[in-house]
């Protein structure tokens, strides 16, 4: 079975930790339960009123190298493996928002790359770093 996309950022967190480097998650989520509407949009209104923006990347690597200020990494679940072998990507994509943040990182000269999985995120850190 596939990993959570949840699961997934855990794996790419206790590595960086391991590594030493430094990052943050924007958490950009509100799981707050559905029987209690109200106390969700409270606590909505007040993240956003504190600055939450919709579509920012998952995870932000506070290290520049020799081409970018920092690299923000939007991580997705691994697709799936069809029976032919191939890979699907159906239903993991990124929204409009997203792209937007993302073109607008790049203008300031950040890095934002989309991830499928834990190893694909930290074999484009590693390879980020080696530039430094």
């Amino acid at each position: 079975m596939r990993p959570l996309e949840e699961q997934e950022q855990k794996t790419v967190v206790k590595w960086l930790k391991l590594k030493n480097i430094l990052h943050f998650a924007p958490m950009n989520e509100n799981k707050q339960s559905s029987s209690n509407r109200l106390q969700a949009m409270k606590i909505e209104a007040k993240a956003k009123a504190m600055g939450k923006s919709s579509g920012v990347p998952d995870l932000v690597i506070c290290e520049p190298n020799k081409y970018y200020h920092g690299l923000y990494i939007e991580l997705k679940r691994k697709p799936k493996i069809l029976k032919s072998g191939k890979e699907s990507y159906s239903g993991i994509k990124i929204s409009n928002t997203q792209e937007k943040w993302h073109k607008e990182l790049r203008d300031r000269n950040y890095e934002c790359v989309v991830c499928y999985g834990a190893k694909q995120a930290i074999n484009l850190i590693i390879e980020y770093m080696e530039n430094k």
